[in-house]
C-alpha cells in the first residue's frame, strides 16, 4: 500500500460521492418546489419538446372555450330579447282581436296600445346588444372561435326583429288600410256581330264568358245583345251578383270595370287596359303621418317593375312595399292591400284606393310577424344548444391534454419525498466518510517521532 501526503485517494472518492449526492438532491429539491420533474429541455429533451407542443394547445383551448363562452352569453341575451318580443307580440294579437269593431274611445284606446306596444319591440330589440353585437335590431352575423385552427361558428339573423321588421311599424286598428285596383276599361271600338265574346274575370277570380247575339238570350245562357254603348254587357256583369252590384258602368262606347278583375274581348278592335303602367306611381302614407313614399313603375334602379298582367304587377309592387316594412299582400285577381296606410294611385289606366277599415288584416299582420320572431327564436335556440355543445366538448378536450400533459412531466412528490430523505442520509455518511478520510495523513506523523 502506497502511503501520500499529496494523493488522499479515500478523500477524493468520498468528494465525488458528495457532489453526485448533491447534484441529486439539487435535482430531487427543484422538482419538489416546482412540482415538475422535467423543467427544462435538459431534463429529457424529447419529453420537453412534447410538453411545450401540448402547453400551447391548452392555452388554444382556453382561448376557444373564451370565445365559446362569449358567444353563449351573446346568443343568451338576443334570445331574451326576441322573447320579449314574442311575449308582446302574444299580448297585441290579443288587442288586435279585441280591437275588431271598435268605434270611438274604445277605438282610440286600442290604437294607442298597439302604438305603445310597437315601442316596446322596438325597444326590446334596440336594446339587446351584447359585447357589441345585435342580431334584433337588423339583420346581423356573429362569428364565434370554436377550434384551435381559428374555424368560426356562424349565427346570422335575416330580417329585424323591430316593429318595421315585422312589418307593423304602421299597424293601426283605426284605418286598417286600403285596397287598390285598376280600372279595366273595354272600348266598343269594333261592331259586334253574332257570336263575339266577352270575358270577365272577378275580382274573386271567377270567370264567365258573354256571348254576343242579335237578341237577348234566356236567363243565365250568358248570351247579351249587340249595342253600340255596352250597356247590355254592364247589366250582364252587374247581375251576375245577388243582389246586383255595380261594377262595371257604361261610358262612351266603353265598358268601365272597377273593384278588380278584368275583360277580355274576342273583337281584335276591341281594346282592355288594366293594371300599372310605366311612370305610374302609388303614394303610400302612413295613418297620421304628414308624408308619403312614392312608388314609381319602371325599368330604372330603384323602380318597379310593370308584369305581363295586373296582378303581377301589383305583386312586383307588393314585394317592393315589404322590402320598405310596409305590410301589402297583393291577390291573384291584381288587388293590392295594404295595412295602416292610405293608398294614392296615379294610373294611367285609372286605379281605385279605397280605404279598409277594421279588416281581420290587422289580425293575418301580426300572426305574420308572431311567425317571424318565432323562426328567429328557433334559430337563436339552436344556435344557443350548438355553442354549448362545443364548449363542453373543448372543456372535455382541454381536461384530457392537461391530463396527459400532467403524466409527462408533473413529479410524484411522494417519490421524492422519499427520494430527498434518502439522499440527506447519503449526504450525511458522505460527510462522515470525507472527515474520515481526512483524517489518513494524520496518522502518518506518528511514523515520524
Amino acid at each position: 500500500m502506497v502511503t501520500s501526503v499529496n494523493t488522499n485517494v479515500n478523500a477524493m472518492a468520498a468528494i465525488q460521492t458528495l457532489n453526485d449526492i448533491s447534484s441529486q438532491m439539487t435535482a430531487t429539491q427543484s422538482a419538489i418546489q416546482s412540482g415538475l420533474k422535467i423543467n427544462s429541455a435538459a431534463d429529457n429533451p424529447a419529453v420537453f419538446t412534447i410538453a411545450q407542443g401540448l402547453r400551447g394547445n391548452v392555452q388554444a383551448l382556453q382561448a376557444v372555450s373564451d370565445s365559446l363562452a362569449t358567444g353563449i352569453a351573446t346568443v343568451q341575451g338576443q334570445t331574451q330579447g326576441a322573447t320579449s318580443i314574442s311575449n308582446a307580440l302574444n299580448t297585441l294579437l290579443q288587442t288586435v282581436t279585441q280591437g275588431q269593431g271598435q268605434t270611438g274611445a274604445a277605438l282610440a284606446a286600442t290604437n294607442a296600445t298597439i302604438t305603445n306596444a310597437l315601442a316596446n319591440i322596438n325597444a326590446y330589440a334596440n336594446n339587446s346588444t351584447i359585447n357589441g353585437i345585435n342580431l334584433l335590431s337588423a339583420p346581423a352575423t356573429l362569428n364565434v372561435v370554436s377550434n384551435v385552427s381559428g374555424g368560426t361558428t356562424n349565427i346570422t339573423t335575416t330580417a329585424a326583429s323591430t316593429s318595421a321588421g315585422l312589418g307593423l311599424s304602421t299597424l293601426q286598428l283605426s284605418v286598417a288600410g286600403s285596397a287598390v285596383s285598376s280600372i279595366d276599361t273595354l272600348t266598343i271600338a269594333g261592331a259586334a256581330t253574332a257570336g263575339d265574346t266577352v270575358s270577365y274575370t272577378s275580382a274573386n277570380g271567377t270567370s264567365t264568358t258573354f256571348t254576343y247575339a242579335t237578341a237577348a238570350g234566356n236567363p243565365g245562357s250568358n248570351i247579351i245583345a249587340i249595342d253600340a254603348t255596352g250597356a247590355s254587357l254592364v247589366a250582364a256583369i252587374n247581375n251576375l251578383t245577388s243582389p246586383a252590384s255595380t261594377v262595371a258602368t257604361a261610358g262612351a262606347n266603353t265598358v268601365i270595370l272597377t273593384g278588380g278583375g278584368n275583360l277580355t274581348s274576342s273583337v281584335a278592335a276591341n281594346t282592355s287596359v288594366g293594371g300599372p303602367q310605366a311612370a305610374d306611381t302609388f303614394t303610400f302614407q302612413p295613418t297620421g303621418a304628414t308624408t308619403g313614399q312614392v312608388f314609381t313603375f319602371g325599368a330604372a334602379a330603384g323602380q318597379v317593375a310593370v308584369g305581363a298582367t295586373a296582378a303581377a304587377s301589383y305583386k312586383n309592387l307588393a314585394a317592393a312595399m315589404s322590402s320598405a316594412g310596409i305590410a301589402a299582400t297583393a291577390s291573384d285577381t291584381g288587388v293590392l292591400t295594404v295595412t295602416g296606410a292610405t293608398m294614392t294611385a296615379h294610373s294611367s289606366a285609372g286605379a281605385s284606393a279605397t280605404p279598409v277599415v277594421n279588416t281581420t288584416a290587422a289580425i293575418t299582420t301580426v300572426n305574420t310577424a308572431i311567425a317571424q320572431i318565432g323562426a328567429t327564436l328557433s334559430q337563436l335556440g339552436a344556435m344557443t344548444q350548438q355553442l354549448q355543445g362545443l364548449s363542453s366538448f373543448t372543456s372535455a378536450l382541454s381536461t384530457s391534454v392537461t391530463t396527459g400533459l400532467g403524466a409527462m412531466v408533473d413529479a410524484n412528490l411522494s417519490d421524492e419525498s422519499a427520494r430527498l430523505s434518502s439522499l440527506q442520509t447519503k449526504q450525511s455518511l458522505a460527510i462522515q466518510s470525507l472527515s474520515l478520510a481526512n483524517q489518513g495523513p494524520g496518522a502518518l506523523l506518528q511514523l515520524f517521532r
